[in-house]
């Protein structure tokens, strides 16, 4: 009899101390859950707040080089150029080349684009807040192509979009 109430008393401690076990590890899950939607929002947040346009206002020429604007027209700060992706496409010599042009903080460099001036730039020095513009220098490895078109597509950090077109 004694052994019975041991035993039964056993068997019920182990479902107390699983059922309590088995609590912590869903609860664990649910703060996971709720962390990594928190996570998605503040992104979506970011993307609805992220908004640029690019101009390329004056002829490129037949240039390696070529400046463009781009304007900052929502209120997310802009200023993480290394993770800025600068792709153009253009023509040299009948052939259609498309080039990822990497950030520098030096300009000049032949595959890379840099921060040549800021237009405006009021709030934050060297963030491109909403409103604000900065010219860009690009530098491609090939000369361009008169009576051709030169893109130029960026992507922000976060993943927003623009480009810009113009005949050389």
């Amino acid at each position: 009899m004694g052994l019975s109430n041991a035993l039964s008393g056993g068997i019920i401690l182990f479902g107390i101390v699983y059922v309590i076990f088995t609590f912590m590890g869903i609860t664990d899950t649910a703060a996971s859950f709720s962390d990594v939607r928190s996570q998605i929002s503040d992104l979506e947040n970011k993307l609805l707040k992220t908004s640029i346009v690019i101009v390329i206002e004056d002829d490129p020429g037949t240039n390696r080089d070529f400046n463009f604007n781009m304007t900052n027209t929502n209120s997310e700060k802009l200023w993480d150029w290394e993770n800025f992706d600068v792709i153009t496409t253009y023509e040299n010599g009948g052939t259609t080349y498309t080039e990822t042009l990497t950030y520098s903080p030096i300009c000049n460099q032949i595959g890379y684009w840099c921060v040549h001036s800021w237009i405006v730039d009021v709030l934050d020095p060297e963030i491109l807040n909403e409103g604000e513009t900065l010219n860009i220098r690009a530098k491609v490895d090939n000369q361009l192509q008169a009576d051709t078109t030169v893109i130029v597509i960026i992507s922000t950090p976060n993943g927003v979009v623009a480009s810009a077109t113009r005949t050389v």
